[in-house]
């Protein structure tokens, strides 16, 4: 096992979380809320839910949610072709997870390493830890799809994380079985098969598909001590300006009992409030994955030019 493995694993887990933490919410099955704080809690307990299917109806305008399923099959679609190699592992990796007996077999492979890791690692977990935390912190640091807000948050994060997993007992083999028992119970659940079939999931189908991946990460993290649920329930906000069509907001939650602020800036359309970042980034999401207008033999007449989509900004009517 590679001495940074266990640490950097709880830290990309928890990056998750919060990097979740960030969006938006409202009623199930409702778009947009009726106030920015109502928005807010809503989302976030679509999220803690694992309803990302209500969570994106809720979090994007009727248009906007249309857009989105029909971009689904390319935003879905791999990014690059897969190789047989990398077919082929992961398949045998999914065969792994669902066969008989999965459980018995993969703590069997497993627990060499954890004994190994008692004996040769326990102690410095102190070092393991430093080394992973500093490495997460630079990729948060070098991350150019983030707000600074986000870094910020991350940033926290990652410093509540460190002790904590300094704490915790990576070789104790009662929860390796607990969580390779959570891990396969997940993967079955999923029903996952090939690659290319999971790419062709259409939207329905994947909001599935990340449910069942998002409940099981929860009790994978509630084996080592860390409830992603208490750190949900835990939020507050508070609406700090508003006015012009516009609120900002601020977030708090706790973290292992460790409060991290963040804030967002929601739009009010069509008199729900909606995350702007959000709301923006879908946006540009589709103008990315829109196919080409079709070239057209007539000429545009001098001095005119198309009406691009306006941005989120100049869309906040009162």
């Amino acid at each position: 096992m590679p001495r940074t493995f266990p640490k950097t694993l709880a830290l990309l887990l928890v990056l998750a979380l919060v990097a979740a933490c960030n969006r938006q919410k409202e009623a199930p099955g409702t778009p947009g809320g009726g106030s920015p704080e109502d928005a807010t809690r809503e989302s976030l307990q679509l999220l803690r839910d694992g309803k990302f299917d209500l969570f994106w109806k809720h979090a994007l305008p009727p248009a906007d949610f249309a857009t989105l399923r029909a971009d689904w099959p390319r935003r879905n679609a791999a990014n690059e072709p897969m190789s047989d190699e990398d077919r082929a592992k992961f398949e045998n990796g999914v065969k792994r997870l669902t066969e008989p007996d999965a459980e018995k077999k993969l703590f069997a492979d497993l627990r060499p390493t954890l004994v190994r890791f008692d004996r040769d690692y326990k102690d410095q977990m102190p070092l393991i830890a430093g080394i992973g935390q500093s490495m997460a912190l630079t990729a948060i640091d070098q991350a150019k799809d983030l707000t600074l807000s986000q870094k910020r948050q991350l940033r926290e994060a990652v410093n509540i994380v460190g002790p904590w997993a300094q704490t915790v007992s990576w070789g104790d083999q009662a929860k390796a079985k607990q969580a390779i028992a959570t891990v396969v119970d997940t993967a079955r659940q999923a029903h996952l098969s090939t690659p290319d079939a999971l790419h062709a999931m259409n939207f329905e189908q994947s909001m599935a598909t990340w449910s069942t991946a998002w409940l099981g990460f929860k009790r994978l993290l509630d084996v080592y001590g860390l409830s992603i649920d208490k750190t949900f329930d835990s939020v507050s906000i508070d609406t700090l300006e508003r006015g012009g069509g516009s609120a900002h907001v601020k977030i708090t939650y706790t973290l292992l009992d460790k409060p991290i602020q963040t804030d967002a800036t929601m739009v009010l359309l069509d008199g729900r409030w909606y995350d702007s970042d959000l709301l923006q980034r879908v946006r540009d999401e589709h103008a990315r994955l829109a196919p080409p207008a079709p070239a057209t033999s007539v000429p545009a007449r001098p001095g005119t030019a198309a009406t691009p989509a306006a941005p989120v900004a100049d869309a906040r009517a009162p």
